[in-house]
């Protein structure tokens, strides 16, 4: 009996904990503090966990995405954060997945967007290096 083994599958889960190109995801770093909410979660629940949490940043990953939904998420998500937040209050909001342009962030109303291939360590300095700004600095990309 010919027996067929199935492909192994690595679970979005595995992707976080390993990193990209080697590198460890945002979790490893002792400094950050994340709260992975999952997949499809909604913008009032983003919202709404965003406050409970007192975030910093809000950082959303939208990998499957079909006839530019993600970018009428993404805009849904900014128009929602600006309207829940004062304006010096509000988190920094960035957005990646593979099918975003990086120039695309004033258009969609965040502050950083990421495409394919970013690592752990682009996003953690730019978090740095943001966070850490003076307040009037923070606005520049």
């Amino acid at each position: 009996m010919h027996r067929h083994r199935r492909p192994h599958r690595r679970h979005r889960r595995d992707l976080e904990h390993q990193g990209v190109r080697g590198e460890k995801g945002l979790e490893y770093y002792r400094e950050v503090k994340v709260v992975n909410l999952g997949a499809q979660v909604s913008v009032p629940e983003l919202v709404a966990a965003a406050r409970a949490e007192k975030a910093d940043a809000v950082l959303v990953s939208q990998v499957v995405t079909q006839r530019d939904a993600h970018l009428l998420n993404t805009r849904e998500m900014s128009a929602a954060f600006r309207e829940s937040y004062p304006a010096a209050k509000r988190p920094l909001l960035v957005v990646g997945g593979p099918r975003f342009d990086e120039s695309m962030a004033a258009d969609l109303g965040v502050d950083r967007v990421f495409s394919r291939g970013t690592t752990p360590g682009e996003v953690a300095s730019f978090l740095v290096h943001r966070l850490t700004a003076a307040p009037q600095d923070r606005t520049a990309s």
